[in-house]
């Protein structure tokens, strides 16, 4: 009897609706109509298309009602639960748990995507973000492959959109595109998180071509122009300096004859050596999140010549 009645229990706790998936809430909006004397009027979305708006006056009203877009000034939607929390995610450099519930409110809200700036369209925009950052680049392409941009307004997102290109050239290994593409941005006013991206892909393409001191100092820029929101760059470009570095015959040389008779601090795999340690403090400090040095660059620290006293009257 007991043994019933715990699988009894347990097949009613895995249909309780406290264990359920919670259903997205209905898309609310204020109407606020050409006419100033009518009231804004907040309503609950059904669905939207470009001329013509259905909605109820109450989230569980069966009546439905429709008003034409050319009556309306402007069409304001509250943020659903889904999109703030993945936003909170998103912010919190979270962005496997964002890219889901920003996936959820794209699906959520498809029937409001006809509207500007809805939580469809801004769920989908900030879904291939989170590919981006995430460096999942066949995701971001499949993800792009159905997405429609008419319904973004604000600047940056549109600028955003115009780079992809650049992850693309990338996706698929096409170096000389890139540096055309680059080419013809160059001029261009953007954002430093936007420069950011196309110096990093700009310098992944030098460093292909075996162009390694045009691929350092693009990976220089990379590193620093937006380091306090474009992490994932800051930390990929440090990175790539190391290693390029420390791929050097020369730093090398530095390295296996750091503080014997034979240092010779004015030679250039010295100085170069020092230009990797310095970037690996860095990354210990601030390009790394938070995250220890990987392993290839654990050493490099130690080589930062700040660290130690001078052993020789002369730099050899």
């Amino acid at each position: 009897m007991n043994r019933i009645f715990c699988r009894l229990l347990t097949a009613l706790l895995l249909v309780s609706p406290a264990r359920a998936k919670k259903s997205a809430e209905p898309p609310t909006a204020l109407l606020i109509f050409v006419e100033e004397a009518r009231a804004p009027l907040k309503v609950f979305l059904v669905d939207a298309s470009t001329s013509v708006i259905h909605y109820r006056k109450s989230a569980e009203s069966p009546e439905l009602s429709r008003v034409d877009r050319s009556v309306l000034k402007s069409v304001y939607l509250f943020e659903p639960r889904i999109y703030h929390d993945a936003m909170k995610f998103y912010r919190g450099r979270n962005y496997a748990e964002a890219r889901e519930l920003f996936a959820e409110s794209k699906r959520c809200y498809q029937s409001t995507s006809a509207l500007p700036d809805n939580f469809s369209s801004l769920g989908a925009f900030y879904e291939l973000e989170c590919y981006r950052r995430l460096g999942d680049l066949e995701g971001l392409a499949k993800a792009l492959e159905g997405f429609r941009k008419d319904a973004l307004t604000r600047e940056n997102q549109l600028s955003q959109m115009a780079l992809y290109v650049f992850w693309d050239a990338v996706r698929t290994k096409s170096w000389e595109r890139i540096l055309a593409l680059a080419a013809e941005r160059l001029n261009d006013k953007l954002p430093s998180g936007q420069r950011a991206q196309i110096a990093f892909c700009s310098a992944k393409a030098h460093e292909e071509l075996v162009q390694l001191d045009m691929a350092l100092n693009a990976y220089n820029v990379a590193m620093v122009v937006d380091i306090g929101t474009s992490e994932e760059i800051a930390g990929q470009a440090a990175c790539a300096v190391m290693r390029i570095h420390l791929a050097d015959p020369e730093v090398q040389s530095a390295i296996q004859t750091w503080g014997s008779a034979e240092e010779n601090r004015n030679s250039r795999g010295f100085r170069k050596l020092q230009e990797a340690a310095a970037v690996a403090v860095l990354y210990q400090m601030t390009l790394g999140g938070g995250k220890a040095l990987p392993g290839p660059f654990s050493q490099l620290p130690s080589f930062h010549a700040a660290t130690r006293e001078p052993q020789y009257g002369n730099d050899r």
